[in-house]
């Protein structure tokens, strides 16, 4: 049975802070998109000259995806339970510990990861010769420089002690008050989270984001056995994920998620107005279903997507898209698009108008 867990985890956030950072400028130094919150850029900034170029050298050689930062991060198995709840310093002194060798290993299982994305999938080297490590990396480098790459995987201790300055460096100059001073809303915005988590994957995600489950991580989802929930601050709209088979590792923006599904004030109750024979008979009709009945039901305390719904009833999604678009047609429902999805709420003003007409024949 697959698991759904939320949690707060240094090590994670960590992990995706520093990708932001990564991601936040487009090789020339321009930002990449408005979505990236310009904490990520000031964060750069404030990275020694060096360190913001291990970022783009480090970073840059495993697609887009990132993999050599999540490599680290699962060598420390920051999902599991019993590290969900760990400290930098934990997750630092375990890549202290780590040695030189585990590097260049983790280099090279990023580097096969991403072939894999690609279908073109390649075995690592076998031995340390440098022509065949820049073979086995060129097609993979997104940013620095191809050769000076080759030198640093090549040479393990280097590439350790690097990859450890760029984290601790990244860790003390910008994220460690940040995460300080964020710890009381992630905290709340993950026992939100906790309440929102839906046994449909993809109706947890669309919850607490607002965006659909991408298509190809919702395509994996057979092969997954446990999703955790990790808020994390500056995300914005940033759709951000780890999938480590048979791991998945969901980002959430924390602002979302507290900011969200509030409820409504009640509007007063409007006087019934007149309505023609054939808008109420077609009301009747819609709603005169149990599954239709069944769907007001949900949406009597707030609005819902159509996955939602979906995973909620139980039956197809063609059968709840048919049932939908009655409600819709009939005016009993109304439909707000946003981030590609439909949310559907009733339209109390008309079910009221509706009952309106009802009580009217009752006392004719």
């Amino acid at each position: 049975m697959l698991r759904q867990v939320v949690a707060v985890s240094a090590p994670l956030v960590l992990t995706s802070a520093i990708s932001m950072t990564y991601r936040a400028i487009s090789r020339d130094g321009d930002p990449v998109m408005p979505s990236v919150d310009p904490w990520f850029v000031q964060a750069r900034e404030q990275l020694s000259p060096e360190v913001q170029h291990d970022l783009d050298l480090l970073l840059g050689f495993s697609g887009r995806l990132l993999y050599y930062a999540e490599e680290l991060v699962f060598s420390f198995d920051a999902h599991e339970p019993d590290r969900l709840d760990a400290s930098y310093e934990e997750y630092h002194q375990h890549l202290l510990e780590l040695p030189a060798i585990a590097y260049q290993r983790m280099a090279a299982n990023a580097v096969q990861r991403y072939y894999r994305d690609q279908a073109t999938p390649q075995d690592p080297p076998e031995n340390g010769s440098p022509l065949v490590w820049r073979e086995f990396l060129a097609g993979a480098v997104i940013s620095g420089d191809l050769d000076e790459l080759v030198d640093l995987i090549t040479n393990p201790q280097e590439l350790k002690n690097r990859s450890l300055r760029m984290i601790e460096e990244f860790w003390t100059t910008c994220y460690a008050d940040e995460f300080a001073r964020d710890q009381s809303s992630l905290q709340r915005a993950a026992r939100r989270a906790q309440s929102l988590v839906h046994p449909v994957v993809q109706v947890s995600f669309a919850e607490l984001t607002g965006h659909r489950l991408p298509e190809n991580i919702a395509a994996q989802l057979a092969d997954v056995e446990r999703v955790t929930y990790v808020p994390s601050s500056h995300l914005g709209s940033f759709i951000q994920y780890i999938y480590y088979a048979p791991e998945l590792i969901l980002f959430f923006n924390p602002v979302t998620v507290l900011e969200s599904h509030v409820p409504p004030a009640t509007p007063p109750s409007p006087t019934p107005q007149e309505i023609a024979e054939t808008a109420a008979l077609a009301g009747m009709k819609a709603i005169a279903d149990p599954t239709r009945l069944r769907i007001l039901g949900m949406l009597q305390d707030r609005e819902h997507y159509a996955q939602e719904i979906v995973g909620k009833l139980g039956i197809s999604q063609s059968a709840v898209s048919r049932h939908l678009s009655t409600l819709e047609t009939a005016s009993v429902v109304v439909v707000r698009p946003e981030h590609g999805m439909k949310y559907y709420a009733i339209d109390r003003d008309h079910l009221r108008t509706l009952a309106g007409y009802i009580h009217s024949l009752a006392n004719n």
